[in-house]
C-alpha cells in the first residue's frame, strides 16, 4: 500500500533572501505564507537587494517576537509582526513593524509598490552586514502587486495579490526531489544538498522524486492549492545558507536533467486558493493531475 503523501516541513522567510524560519503550522492569507516576504532590503534607489548578488543576505537568521521581549520567540505558526535578527558575527536586534504612515516607492523585478521604512537602526545594521548602503523596508498593506496568470493555475487571479516574492505566493517541493539530486551530486564527490537551497514554502514527504510536477492542484486540510508553471532556479540555490559561499552545485547537476526551455525547473510555483492554516504532518490529497 502507497504511503500518503504528507507534509514534511513548513517555512516562512519573512525578509526576502534572510534564512528561512521553520514552524508547525503555517497559516495562509492572500499574498501566501503570512509574513512570507513582506519585508526587503533595498539600495538607496529603492530597488530589492537579494542574495543573488549579495549572498552575506542569505546568513541573515530572523525570528518571530512575541509581545514586548527581544529573546522570546515562537516556532509553532506564522506571526505578521516584529522580528529578531542575526548573524554568526553579528549581534542581534529586534525589529519592529513600522508605525509611520510615510510610504516610499520600492521595486521589485518589474513591480514597483509603497512600503514603509524600518527606521535608521536596521539600516545601519544591515549596511555593516552586506558592506554596502541600504534599508529595511516592509511592505504597505494596502500595496497591491499582482499575481501573475503564470503563477495562479486555473485561479482567478483578479483580486488575488502577491508581496516582495519572486512572483508565486508559494514554493512546493518533495524530499524526495532533493534527495534523488543529492544522489547525483554524492556520486560526483560532492556534497548532499538540504531543502533550505530552494526555500520551500511547503515541503512534502513521498517517494517519487518531482511527483509534484505531475499536479495541477491538491488539498491540504481546508486549502486548495493550484499549481503554476515549475520553479525556474538561480544562482540562489549556489548559495550555502550557513556560510554565504557561492559554488556551483546543484546548478551544475541540475542542468544535466532539469532542463526545460533553457532553464532550470525544481519544485513548483503554488498559490492557494482561499485563506486557512496548513500543519506539519498533514495528509495531502491530489484532486487533479
Amino acid at each position: 500500500m502507497t504511503s500518503p503523501i504528507r507534509i514534511a516541513g513548513l517555512f516562512v522567510h519573512p525578509i526576502k533572501s534572510a534564512a528561512a524560519i521553520s514552524v508547525d503550522a503555517l497559516a495562509l492569507d492572500d499574498r501566501g505564507a503570512v509574513a512570507d516576504r513582506r519585508w526587503l532590503v533595498i539600495d538607496e534607489d529603492g530597488m530589492q537587494i537579494t542574495a543573488r548578488e549579495t549572498p552575506a543576505l542569505a546568513t541573515v537568521r530572523q525570528r518571530f517576537v512575541l509581545g514586548e521581549s527581544s529573546v522570546d520567540h515562537d516556532t509553532r505558526t506564522n506571526v505578521d509582526g516584529a522580528l529578531w535578527i542575526e548573524t554568526r558575527t553579528q549581534a542581534g536586534m529586534r525589529v519592529d513593524v513600522p508605525t509611520t504612515h510615510d510610504t516610499r516607492p520600492v521595486t521589485v523585478w518589474n513591480d514597483t509598490l509603497d512600503a514603509h521604512d524600518a527606521g535608521d537602526g536596521a539600516a545601519a545594521w544591515f549596511s555593516d552586514v552586506l558592506s554596502r548602503d541600504c534599508r529595511l523596508v516592509r511592505i504597505d498593506e494596502s500595496s497591491r502587486r499582482p499575481l501573475k496568470a503564470k503563477y495562479a493555475g486555473r485561479l482567478d487571479r483578479s483580486t488575488r495579490r502577491v508581496a516582495f516574492s519572486d512572483g508565486a505566493p508559494l514554493l512546493v517541493l518533495g524530499q524526495a526531489s532533493v534527495d534523488a539530486l543529492s544522489e547525483r551530486i554524492v556520486e560526483q564527490g560532492g556534497e548532499a544538498m538540504i531543502s533550505a537551497r530552494f526555500r520551500p514554502n511547503i515541503l512534502l514527504s513521498h517517494a517519487t522524486p518531482h511527483l509534484e510536477d505531475s499536479w495541477r492542484a491538491i488539498r491540504i486540510g481546508e486549502v486548495t492549492f493550484e499549481f503554476g508553471m515549475p520553479c525556474s532556479r538561480c544562482v540562489m540555490t549556489t548559495i550555502d545558507p550557513q556560510t554565504g559561499e557561492r559554488g556551483v552545485e546543484p546548478l551544475k547537476t541540475l542542468s544535466t536533467y532539469r532542463r526545460q526551455g533553457g532553464e532550470v525547473m525544481f519544485g513548483m510555483n503554488v498559490t492557494n486558493v482561499g485563506v486557512g492554516t496548513v500543519r506539519v504532518g498533514d495528509a495531502v490529497v491530489v484532486l487533479d493531475e
